[in-house]
């Protein structure tokens, strides 16, 4: 599969071809997964999720910033495009929009999420801001130049955005 990707987007994949390359005969894929889009999302999970779990030592504003970075360096390589294309299929199929959340976006946004809490409850981001309107301002802008190519994904902008968001957030203290 990771191989097939290489040179073929999601989109181009069929179930003929992965079964093909992986030796075994389509009823084998469908005992396991049950569409292309879940064998990829598998492979993605098990090959090509990057790591975004900074040090525990940051700061929560340099937390989300190495978040950011991380993930802008995934969004620009395999993963990015697989990732987009995955997203792609979802807007025909509600249930791999389902599961892309509950296998990828959930997760991380709940470990985000934790962290502002924990940074609320100890004083040092403001209580009256949602954690989710954080999460949501910063690594959905990052989706979204994924997903339409408007802006480049760099540590730069990433960055500022994070720094725009923070900056906000202080005001509005």
């Amino acid at each position: 599969m990771h191989e097939l990707l290489q040179t073929a987007s999601v989109q181009d994949l069929t179930i003929e071809g992965i079964a093909r390359r992986a030796g075994v005969g389509k009823p084998t894929l469908y005992k396991w997964w049950g569409t292309k889009a879940d064998i990829v999302l598998a492979m993605v999970k098990e090959r090509v999720e990057p790591s975004l779990d900074p040090p525990a030592d940051l700061s929560l504003e340099a937390s989300v910033q190495f978040k950011a970075r991380r993930l802008v360096d995934a969004f620009n390589g395999f993963f990015g495009r697989v990732m987009a294309g995955l997203i792609a299929e979802a807007q025909h199929d509600p249930d791999l929009q389902v599961r892309i959340n509950q296998a990828y976006i959930l997760p991380r946004r709940a470990g985000t999420i934790a962290d502002i809490r924990k940074a609320q409850s100890d004083g040092t981001f403001p209580a009256e801001i949602d954690p989710e309107i954080i999460v949501d301002q910063v690594f959905g802008c990052l989706y979204f130049h994924l997903l339409t190519g408007v802006h480049p994904l760099t540590h730069a902008y990433a960055d500022q955005l994070v720094e725009t968001v923070f900056s906000q957030a202080r005001r509005k203290a």
